[in-house]
């Protein structure tokens, strides 16, 4: 059998070995048992939060403590300052108008025992949200965010001394005013790098050197690479379409498919569409950019929108794996910090068809908007007119009515008020294109 020292792999840990930690912290468990649960020291996870908790300053909540004084349950002070008239007697620790610990000479800064010692955050501390000391959490995806940007920054920059610069700089200019090829002057001096570092040093502008006095370098440009946000293993791990399919049926039969719907290939604009599939109910939203950050900042809104009851509505969502939707956390937290507000699945790459009821009903979208059609112009209201014609359309899969009809008998009035959402007459019904929304000199213009 191996000993403990022989186990050892010495690598950093991955995002499934945070989570562990989190989800460990949370119940209050020591250091020693998540070191066990997940294999490494006690002092590698010391390390780990010490250096990777997220800093939250003090609360601002309602009800929270007035002062950080460790005397603030026992003080009875009165009267500190001149203000006088407005205190009734009131005890300091008490006033709105002024701190008092900052006139107060008993005062004396309280220290958290839970952050000066182990754990050394807040996960599991009931206080959390009305405490005044210095706040910390720890949190899985932003402390391996943190580690992997510190790592990518301890390894980015030039490997040499100011010196070691200067003579590589100094040697490489004397050889070519004699006419000498950076590849004579590197074979015949003894350089601090190679040759091929020293041209990609000239082309991330580390040198005082231009590529122009190279005649090597300028004989080639950067190819221009699509930049694609690559995800770690794991990244979809408890969030893939297998765990979709352990979920009961009658919970799957209430879903909400999930996706964004382009203009034209030059629009920064797109449309986030929310297809609840039991209702055939189809919400769109304006994005100003195809983003996760806009895409996090709509599911904010239509929370917002939802009367308190977004779970209840739009509780299971299932999305592709585009960028746009790689930001989890921001899309299953809710806006009031109250728990999650949806749980989020994600179909496989290249199978529409896992998500083929959305993908089916962007159909009578396309009857008014057709690909091809710029974004740029258009604004909430049309989007929302036109939201309200495509749920206003009889459909057979319904019993021979509308979307709108069958949403508006489980959802509040609120929501549809919020959303600019009202059922068209069916004789007022338009589903052709460019009559909702008309393209003018290239571009799109609404009536």
């Amino acid at each position: 059998m191996k000993s403990r020292k022989e186990k050892r792999s010495y690598k950093h840990l991955d995002i499934e070995q945070r989570s562990v930690i989190e989800h460990n912290l949370d119940e209050g468990k020591s250091l020693s048992d998540i070191a066990r649960k997940t294999g490494v020291n006690t002092s590698t996870i010391r390390r780990e939060i010490l250096r990777n908790r997220r800093f939250d300053g003090a609360s601002n909540a309602k009800g929270k403590d007035p002062t950080d004084c460790v005397w603030l349950k026992s003080c009875k002070i009165k009267s500190l300052c001149e203000i006088t008239y407005y205190c009734d007697k009131k005890l300091c620790k008490r006033c709105e108008w002024r701190r008092c610990h900052n006139v107060c000479k008993s005062y004396e800064k309280r220290v958290c025992t839970i952050t000066e010692k182990a754990p050394f955050v807040c996960n599991s501390c009931s206080r959390y949200p009305r405490c005044t000391l210095e706040r910390y959490r720890y949190s899985a995806h932003a402390a391996h965010e943190v580690a992997t940007r510190r790592s990518h920054e301890s390894r980015s920059g030039i490997d040499m001394t100011k010196e070691e610069m200067d003579t590589l700089v100094v040697t490489v200019r004397e050889g070519r005013e004699k006419g000498q090829s950076v590849h004579h002057i590197f074979q015949s001096n003894e350089m601090p790098c190679a040759e091929r570092s020293f041209y990609r040093h000239v082309q991330d502008k580390d040198f005082p050197y231009a590529a122009i006095e190279l005649p090597k370098a300028v004989k080639y440009k950067q190819r221009k690479h699509a930049k694609r946000e690559s995800h770690e293993s794991g990244f979809y791990k408890g969030h893939e379409y297998a765990d979709y399919l352990e979920l009961p049926e009658e919970d799957r039969a209430q879903t909400t498919e999930v996706d964004t719907v382009w203009g034209t290939k030059h629009d920064k604009k797109c449309i986030l569409s929310l297809h609840r599939i039991d209702l055939h109910f189809q919400i769109f939203l304006l994005l100003a950019a195809r983003t996760k950050e806009e895409v996090v900042k709509a599911f904010d809104w239509l929370e917002e929108c939802s009367s308190g009851l977004f779970s209840e509505f739009f509780g299971l969502c299932l999305f592709d794996r585009g960028g746009e939707f790689d930001d989890i956390a921001g899309l299953e937290r809710s806006i009031g910090g109250n728990g999650l507000r949806t749980a989020a699945y994600f179909a496989d790459s290249s199978r529409p068809d896992q998500r083929g009821s959305a993908e089916k009903n962007h159909v009578e979208l396309r009857k008014v908007l057709p690909k091809g059609t710029s974004l740029e112009a258009m604004d909430a209201y049309t989007l929302a007119e036109i939201c309200s014609h495509v749920n206003s359309t009889i459909r057979k899969g319904c019993g021979d009515v509308t979307p709108m009809q069958m949403a508006q008998l489980i959802m509040p009035k609120e929501l549809f008020d919020n959303l600019g959402l009202r059922l068209i007459p069916p004789q007022d019904v338009i589903a052709a294109p460019n009559i909702l929304y008309r393209p003018y000199e290239g571009a799109v213009k609404p009536i």
